[in-house]
């Protein structure tokens, strides 16, 4: 999951979906969860706490995140339409904690928790995997459809390393400050920020170019070493 700065709004938007714009200028066009690219129109207007139990935040800049269908359906599924409580604590958020300190991203295309993260956030951690279905492992399937959602969100990220892997490869022919821009302006177009930054986890030039294209949260990541600094609770 990216880390974003989704700033604070006080406004409320009517319909909730006119935030939009908003969200895509800041959080970019990819999904909040699985960090899948998607055109405007295949991303939707998440809610945190579900609107049928929290309609008071239904409309609250603050309950707001970018999911595309997949993701929006199954954090649906998983958490349930009713009221809820200390959602976010229960679970890890893009915009409140630095999730980049939480998941670890392999070439196979499996997300996996961070063996340094605390055991109560590794918790929290589970149960964000859980609640995104294209974040999940097809080995924690339960049934035929949340299989096939696992493979997808599998295949995909292997699909997004390879062709990460291909640019570094072409960078380090020419490893220019111009070239790692490039680069990096090409990349949200393929989606998932994580993959990249894990690809071009040894060449800081490029990180720091992809932390700007992706609208990623830069008070995240050291600004000389790119690695993950804390935010929040992580």
């Amino acid at each position: 999951m990216k880390p974003v700065n989704k700033q604070s709004n006080r406004r409320r938007y009517f319909p909730y979906d006119t935030a939009k714009p908003a969200l895509l200028a800041l959080l970019g066009e990819q999904c909040s969860y699985c960090e899948r690219a998607g055109v405007p129109q295949d991303l939707h207007v998440e809610h945190i706490y579900p609107v049928n139990g929290h309609p008071s935040q239904s409309t609250r800049w603050d309950n707001f995140l970018i999911a595309c269908n997949t993701c929006n359906t199954y954090k649906r599924l998983h958490i349930g339409d009713g009221r809820q409580r200390s959602l976010l604590t229960r679970y890890l958020w893009p915009h409140t904690d630095n999730t980049a300190n939480a998941f670890r991203y392999e070439s196979t295309g499996q997300v996996t928790i961070a063996a340094t993260a605390p055991p109560h956030l590794a918790r929290a951690a589970k149960a964000t995997i859980d609640m995104a279905g294209l974040l999940r492992s097809p080995a924690k399937a339960k049934n035929y459809s949340q299989l096939g959602v696992a493979y997808d969100g599998v295949s995909r990220r292997r699909q997004a390393w390879g062709q990460a892997s291909g640019f570094k490869q072409l960078f380090l022919q020419n490893p220019t400050p111009a070239n790692a821009a490039a680069i990096a302006d090409g990349a949200p177009s393929m989606g998932y920020f994580s993959v990249w930054m894990e690809v071009f986890n040894d060449l800081p030039i490029v990180r720091r170019e992809l932390i700007r294209a992706f609208k990623a949260d830069p008070n995240c990541f050291d600004p000389a070493t790119t690695a993950p600094v804390k935010k929040g609770r992580i």
